[in-house]
């Protein structure tokens, strides 16, 4: 898929695939006869389906299940199956159990980790993350994307809902998920790099995507790497520079936000960042499309601004800003329980909605009902007046003729 629809048509396609949601329950409850899924624990959402907590009822192991509808005009979960199973085996990346096709939806069963970056920055107090945690959430997320280039893999769709953290806190494993949009730049059996190409779609999350995407620029493993720094610039400061840009239409919107991003890197306002992301976004700035990024020069950049607060350069050892419930609202493991009732309360809404609104299609039927019933007792009622009156006429005519054809009777006997 060569297109931004996971964010971008997400509020226009949620509400197609509700009666498609509530079809799939009733329909397979329980899938392969293992995974039973936990219907009242929606975990999230968007225009390619629903993520749901799924129960093996052999194990009582807990997992994540992924739904999506066969009907999207771009299906994504297959070829994101198909991704996880080259990547399984290493360090951050979820692993897979089931993928089937179920007629009308498809379903990947996967690892249950714990909440999102957004949901954990949202409950933190001061809504950004320390210089440190971001520092050490930018090394582990250049060594997935190092992972993932290795297999000749891009991401493409880097954002702060597809980092995870893992269930258990004290684990500082970072995942990277959600790779439907992921694509290869380079086969590896003759490890010939895709050409550059220009005038391509946007794909991506457009906060976060690379100037050179902004401009249709085919994408690789440097357009990865500078979506990464805008999502660490993004932690470090709550907000981006081109957040809240208004404009009249989506494309409009785009072009502004490309526009200060330029600005961005042309001024370097970088600069004005802590030395080591300086350095960073300089030499991330400087990667030619064909050319592989330096990952150990980005981490080791990183472990030596991480030796002024630990005295080490083994950043592990250290503790993330979610793991102190000090930093927090509300603690980690929370945050789960309450994004679920938020989206319980958001799905009750829902369906009260959809009540009302058959509801309104039933008010609506009724009196299209009684208006067709109406104008029908006005037809029989008209067509009764007209047979009356025609059988009158006709009376009158018969009298007429026969009182005529008496008096020509009359005069004929005269």
């Amino acid at each position: 898929m060569e297109n931004s629809k996971n964010e971008n048509n997400e509020l226009k396609n949620d509400k197609k695939e509700v009666s498609k949601e509530i079809k799939f329950q009733k329909e397979h409850s329980i899938i392969d006869n293992t995974y039973k899924i936990l219907t009242d624990q929606r975990l999230g959402g968007g225009s390619f389906g629903y993520v749901y907590k799924c129960l093996d009822i052999k194990t009582n192991k807990e997992y994540s299940i992924k739904i999506e509808s066969n009907n999207l005009s771009n299906p994504q979960l297959l070829h994101e199956y198909k991704i996880l199973k080259i990547l399984e085996g290493n360090e951050g990346i979820p692993n897979t159990y089931l993928f089937k096709n179920l007629g009308d939806e498809s379903v990947l069963v996967m690892d249950l980790l714990g909440p999102n970056f957004e949901d954990i920055l949202q409950d933190t107090k001061t809504k950004k993350f320390t210089l440190k945690t971001c520092l050490m959430t930018l090394k582990q997320l250049i060594e997935r994307l190092e992972i993932i280039h290795k297999e000749g893999i891009i991401h493409r769709d880097l954002k702060p809902e597809n980092l995870l953290v893992n269930k258990n806190i004290r684990n500082s494993m970072i995942y990277l998920i959600d790779y439907g949009l992921s694509k290869k730049y380079k086969d590896n059996k003759n490890n010939i790099h895709i050409p550059f190409r220009d005038e391509r779609p946007i794909t991506g999350t457009i906060r976060y995507i690379s100037i050179n995407t902004h401009k249709g620029f085919e994408q690789s493993r440097r357009d990865d790497i500078e979506s990464a720094c805008y999502i660490i610039l993004y932690f470090l400061n709550g907000k981006l520079d081109w957040d809240g840009i208004k404009s009249k239409t989506k494309e409009e919107k785009i072009q502004k936000i490309m526009e200060k991003k330029e600005e961005f890197k042309k001024n370097k306002e970088y600069k004005k960042l802590p030395e080591i992301l300086s350095h960073i976004f300089q030499y991330v700035y400087s990667i030619n499309f064909e050319e592989k990024p330096n990952y150990e020069y980005i981490c080791g950049l990183i472990d030596k601004g991480l030796e002024r607060y630990d005295g080490e350069s083994n950043y592990e050892k250290s503790l993330y800003d979610w793991q102190s419930i000090e930093f927090m609202v509300e603690p980690i493991f929370m945050i789960e329980e309450i994004k679920r009732k938020k989206m319980m309360e958001k799905m009750i809404e829902e369906e009260k909605k959809r009540e009302e609104e058959k509801l309104k299609e039933k008010k609506e039927e009724k009196k299209e009902e009684k208006n067709n019933k109406e104008i029908d007792n006005k037809i029989i009622h008209n067509n009764y007046h007209n047979k009356t009156n025609s059988y009158k006429n006709n009376h009158d005519n018969n009298n007429k003729t026969k009182k005529l054809f008496d008096k020509r009777n009359s005069k004929t006997k005269k």
